[in-house]
C-alpha cells in the first residue's frame, strides 16, 4: 500500500460546479483504480492524501497536476504504508452560516488530532488541514461526502 499527501491552491476561477466535477472525477477515477482517501477544501486551499497502488496513486496524483483547477500543488509526503487509513473517498465543502462555522472547524480540527494509529503521510495530511482551518474564514460551499 502507498501514500501520498499533497496540498494546492484552488484556481481564482474555480466555482461550485468546478468543484462538482472534481467530485465527480474522483469517485470515477478513485473506485476504477481502487484508490481511497480523503480531500478537504477549504479558503481556497486543497490537501489530500491518496491510497492504493503506487503506479495508480501517482497516475492520480500527475493528473492533479496539470489540472488548471489546481496551482502550486506540492508534495507533502509520500511511502509505503502497511495499511488503508480511508476506505472511502470523502470530500468536504462548507456553506458559512454564523452558527456553524466555529463549530465545523471545531470538529474538523478535533478529528484531525483523534486519528488512530497515524502515519507521517496522515500527520502530514492533518498538520496542513489544521494550517487551513487557521488561515481564515471557511469557504462558501456546503456539501459533505
Amino acid at each position: 500500500m502507498y501514500q501520498l499527501s499533497y496540498r494546492s491552491i484552488a484556481s481564482p476561477l474555480l466555482n461550485f460546479e468546478d468543484l462538482e466535477a472534481i467530485l465527480a472525477e474522483a469517485i470515477a477515477t478513485n473506485s476504477a483504480l481502487n484508490i481511497s482517501g480523503c480531500l478537504i477544501y477549504h479558503n481556497n486551499s486543497f490537501v489530500q492524501i491518496l491510497e492504493g497502488k503506487k503506479k495508480d496513486v501517482l497516475h492520480v496524483y500527475g493528473k492533479i497536476k496539470t489540472d488548471a483547477r489546481h496551482q502550486s500543488v506540492t508534495l507533502l509526503w509520500d511511502n509505503k504504508v502497511e495499511h488503508r487509513f480511508f476506505e472511502e473517498w470523502h470530500m468536504a465543502f462548507y456553506r458559512p452560516e454564523n452558527e456553524n462555522e466555529e463549530k465545523f472547524v471545531n470538529d474538523l480540527l478535533l478529528f484531525s488530532k483523534l486519528t488512530e494509529k497515524p502515519s507521517s503521510a496522515l500527520l502530514t495530511f492533518w498538520a496542513n488541514v489544521q494550517k487551513i482551518l487557521r488561515l481564515g474564514t471557511v469557504s462558501q460551499f456546503q456539501k459533505v461526502y
